[in-house]
């Protein structure tokens, strides 16, 4: 009877360290991990849906959560309002793509919040620590309380409009600080332009993305050359993480091992140790850099898909009865090379629910 009753505690043993290691491993290697940041849906008008970590496409509705990760993407008809946990409001606009992500840039979590195409305003209180991060295609706006809209464009440009408060808009390692009534255009794979006054209603965002498509097709192979370059930003950064985020994944494995020994001995003591590194040692570190590798890849995928797939259907719309015209073949070169290097580079490090 003793023997039975040991038998059965042995498996109920081996059944929950089986269990343990599965559960730690599938958080180890789960390709969402990521911070906590939520923001929560105030306001739907018309079409607008999320995009969920999973890849599918749902009706947003208020009292929605955004995960980060998870993205907000209007139709002609639609816009929303979100909130952030200091009660920060973030107004996506029709026609938008709208991302809320979480990163960490030299030793700092930060939230990103980043806008593809489109347009959204930002009404931002103070933050405890580090504000979020303002991205777009090809620039980066820091702030930490203030009032500002963001434009992205069809070609990947940026307008950062600045209603109170400051920003810092940053581009290429260039970095220009706007005040109250101040905008700045930055175009991608370029620094910030010149500074420039804005002071009336807010600017008619398909009238300014008309202008940037018009501006684009008067020279569309420098046009889609100044996109490459911002996406070469993206590729080299993925690119630096991989081989750091190899070493700590082999230290992970290692640790990985060392614990399920201390287990098997019932050495409590040591995995109690190895399980704290796993958690907040090379765990942690791994986690970092496999968010940061995650943001590099997504970065990518959004600018190819969003922006890029839009200037190819602009310009096989314009070009469809005279394919071999120069400008075209010219255009399709840099646009081929651009897939290539997405399919070679990129899509290695993507999951079936982004693509």
């Amino acid at each position: 009877m003793n023997t039975q009753k040991s038998n059965r505690g042995n498996e109920r043993g081996a059944k929950a360290t089986a269990l343990f290691f599965s559960f730690l491993l599938l958080f180890l290697c789960s390709p969402f991990v990521g911070y906590g940041q939520e923001a929560l849906t105030v306001y739907v008008e018309g079409e607008a849906n999320a995009k969920n970590l999973q890849g599918k496409l749902l009706p947003l509705e208020i009292g929605n959560p955004l995960k980060s990760g998870e993205s907000v993407i209007t139709k002609t008809t639609g816009r929303a309002d979100l909130e952030l946990p200091n009660k920060s409001l973030i107004q996506v606009k029709p026609n938008t793509v709208f991302t809320l992500s979480e990163v960490e840039l030299e030793g700092e979590k930060q939230t990103v919040l980043a806008t593809t195409v489109g347009s959204v305003s930002y009404r931002l209180n103070k933050f405890t620590g580090k504000g979020p991060s303002i991205r777009t295609a090809g620039a980066v706006a820091g702030v930490r309380g203030t009032d500002l809209t963001v434009y992205a464009g069809a070609d990947g440009s940026t307008l950062v409009v600045v209603e109170q408060g400051a920003v810092a808009v940053e581009s290429v390692g260039k970095e220009v600080t706007l005040e109250k009534n101040e905008a700045v255009e930055v175009k991608p794979g370029s620094p910030p332009g010149e500074k420039f006054t804005w002071i009336g209603k807010q600017i008619d965002y398909s009238t300014w993305n008309q202008g940037k498509l018009e501006e684009f097709l008067k020279d569309p192979v420098a046009g889609i050359e100044r996109v490459a370059l911002q996406l070469e930003i993206y590729r080299k950064g993925l690119a630096d993480i991989l081989p750091v985020l190899a070493r700590v994944e082999t230290e992970v494995n290692k640790v990985y091992e060392e614990l399920k020994k201390a287990v098997e001995a019932k050495d409590e003591v040591r995995a109690n140790q190895l399980r704290e590194e796993l958690l907040k040692g090379v765990g942690y570190n791994r986690r970092i850099l496999f968010l940061n590798k995650r943001f590099y890849a997504l970065s990518y995928l959004s600018l190819r898909r969003y922006v890029v797939g839009g200037l190819y259907l602009q310009m096989k719309s314009r070009y469809l009865t005279k394919p071999t015209a120069p400008v075209y073949v010219e255009f399709l070169e840099r646009y081929k090379d651009i897939l290539q290097k997405y399919e070679e580079t990129i899509v290695p490090h993507l999951v079936e629910a982004d693509i």
